[in-house]
């Protein structure tokens, strides 16, 4: 059975049939040229000797180092001289095809991704071209992004033209199923961005597109943080049933914007301008360096404003994943297991994910950890 499957595994690849038919031939020619030529010839001493010239001759090359003298000789070379035209023509037109199959597949969405560590950006809208916008300035150097949608060849090939910094690859379908997924390589994937799709023609988007791929994505790959854009507020829950890590709900903020137009005029253009892509200032998140570790906040403020021209807004801490499992008795009991359902009923799993929490100028005293980062808003004008 195995047997089978490793001849139908060659057939089916014509780049390792060129390469068996060029070893086939020149084993074969060799023994034969040795055979006819070692007797008299000197220039063909040995096995080596043969199968050098029948490279030589196959490529069309001809260094003529090493010359047939024998009848015999002689016409194993003008064989090889015509069978290496055609050969050389198959193994060409063989590499080629499979380049240009490769490119017809980029440009389809139909490629297998081999990439690892990368975002997969799911479904499209008008927020997608900001979130790669983004990528694209980020300091840590995001790059290889996987976009998968329905958009047409056209259009996707004009979103790549425009962020030439990003490697972006395209995956053509929908998302919500796991064979696309898995031609994207989720299971690798270190992040993945679901938005309301309007690609494909889906001018209605809804969030159980969302929420169905957060789940396909999280069963695929249980270390894959999901990021979900939903325009429900009702469906909250159930993205966290499907342990979605960070959920961002359309027009959760919309509300206090208009009141604060007619209660406070300024603070909602501050957020316009904070957040267009032509201003000058951006939000940092950066890392406290170890040597900061243990020492209060106020320490670390005092140097922050004497090296750093921005303004320090506040830290963010990275609370650790923990096993629901180690808090439960040892004999694992009928109450153990009601717990445990009671918790995946609330959206919570056996295992809590890694969650941020921000302290917005915190108090001085607040002692730095080691999973500690800093938030600042700072000018991107050198």
């Amino acid at each position: 059975m195995k047997k089978n499957k490793f001849y139908k595994y060659i057939l089916e690849r014509p780049a390792i049939q060129a390469v068996l038919l060029i070893l086939i031939t020149t084993i074969f020619a060799a023994l034969i040229t040795v055979y006819f030529e070692s007797a008299g010839n000197p220039g063909f001493k040995g096995f080596g000797d043969a199968v050098w010239w029948v490279l030589v001759t196959i490529s069309t090359v001809g260094y003529g180092d090493k010359v047939p003298i024998t009848p015999g000789g002689r016409s194993i070379a003008v064989v090889l001289m015509f069978f290496g035209v055609a050969l050389l023509s198959v193994v060409t037109a063989t590499i080629s095809s499979i380049f240009v199959t490769r490119k017809i597949k980029e440009g389809k969405g139909l490629q297998e991704i081999k990439l690892k560590n990368h975002i997969l950006l799911c479904g499209w809208n008008t927020q997608a071209e900001q979130i790669l916008s983004v990528f694209e300035q980020a300091e840590s150097k995001i790059s290889n992004v996987v976009m998968i949608n329905q958009l047409s060849e056209e259009e996707a090939a004009d979103v790549m033209a425009r962020f030439t910094k990003l490697k972006i690859r395209f995956v053509r379908g929908d998302f919500t199923r796991e064979n696309l997924l898995n031609r994207a390589n989720a299971h690798s994937a270190s992040a993945a961005i679901i938005l309301p799709d309007i690609s494909g023609g889906n001018l209605r988007p809804g969030d159980e597109r969302t929420i169905l791929a957060t789940l396909s994505l999280k069963t695929l790959n249980n270390k894959i943080k999901v990021y979900a854009h939903i325009l429900d507020r009702d469906n909250l829950s159930h993205l966290r049933k499907a342990r979605a890590d960070e959920v961002i709900i359309s027009d959760n903020h919309s509300g206090y914007l208009l009141a604060s137009h007619v209660t406070a005029p300024g603070v909602p253009q501050f957020f316009e301008q904070l957040f267009s892509d032509a201003s000058n200032y951006t939000l940092k998140r950066r890392e406290f360096d170890p040597e900061w570790f243990g020492r209060p906040y106020s320490e670390f403020k005092e140097h922050y404003s004497s090296k750093y021209d921005g303004i320090l807004l506040g830290i963010g801490k990275m609370s650790e994943s923990f096993q629901l499992s180690d808090l439960m008795s040892d004999d694992y009991s009928y109450l153990d297991e009601f717990i445990m359902r009671k918790f995946q009923e609330a959206g919570r799993g056996a295992e809590n994910e890694d969650r941020v929490k921000i302290i917005i100028n915190p108090e001085p005293e607040t002692e730095l950890q080691k999973n500690d980062f800093y938030i600042s808003l700072e000018s991107e004008k050198k």
